[in-house]
């Protein structure tokens, strides 16, 4: 092999090594990337029932990120899920570097609701008829939405725990919840509210329920 050979041989060596670098850190970024959607997208399943709750109970989420830093998110004024999936999407296409913790900031109306949510998964039933005009009797809301037989929540924490439990649908609390209408469905039926003492009240002779309305007192 004479040196033009030689020559042109490692030139052939250097653009391979070149080419093959750069697929390697192609590959590479695709593979962050990738992983950091993922990551992001389990993140945002996982915390969306709190902000959910946050924003129908018009509470305040307190925000962190990585380095110790904490601020309030307020949501009297915009959607609390609007601003976090704008805080996740910008997480995604690195414009932010970290993926942030939100916590709900109780306040003094945190046990009340509470107190009025366990009363009405007890109490409020919600009967009709099905499409085919088969009469549906009088159901509790876990009993509807197919969830496990209500117990009692103590307090904040409970809840949320409760909101990210799943239906035998496979379906988080939070999100059968969000409109509870017949027999699990949207669609409307009479909903009443039945006392210890068996007194009936009607709320909605012929309607649905959403989930702000579970933590009203009727």
């Amino acid at each position: 092999m004479n040196v033009v050979e030689k020559n042109k041989l490692k030139i052939i060596l250097i653009i391979t090594s070149i080419l093959t670098l750069v697929f390697i850190v192609i590959v590479g970024i695709e593979y962050l990337n990738e992983k950091r959607r993922d990551r992001a997208l389990k993140y945002y399943n996982e915390i969306s029932t709190t902000v959910i709750l946050a924003d129908t109970l018009g509470m305040d989420l307190e925000c962190s990120d990585n380095k110790g830093n904490t601020w309030v998110m307020n949501g009297s004024d915009t959607s609390l899920l609007d601003m976090v999936t704008r805080d996740i999407t910008d997480y995604i296409s690195w414009d932010k570097q970290s993926l942030y913790n939100y916590k709900i900031i109780k306040n003094e109306y945190m046990q009340k609701y509470i107190d009025n949510f366990n009363d009405n998964m007890k109490h409020i039933r919600i009967s009709g008829e099905n499409g085919a005009g088969i009469p549906i009797p009088p159901k509790t809301i876990s009993e509807a939405e197919k969830m496990d037989e209500f117990q009692e929540i103590n307090n904040l924490d409970e809840l949320i725990t409760y909101m990210h439990k799943l239906t035998k649908n496979g379906e988080y609390y939070l999100y059968a919840l969000y409109v509870v209408g017949l027999d699990g469905t949207g669609f409307s039926g009479r909903i009443t509210y039945k006392s210890d003492n068996g007194e009936e009240k009607i709320i909605y002779e012929y309607g649905v329920l959403y989930l702000g309305d579970l933590f009203q007192k009727y």
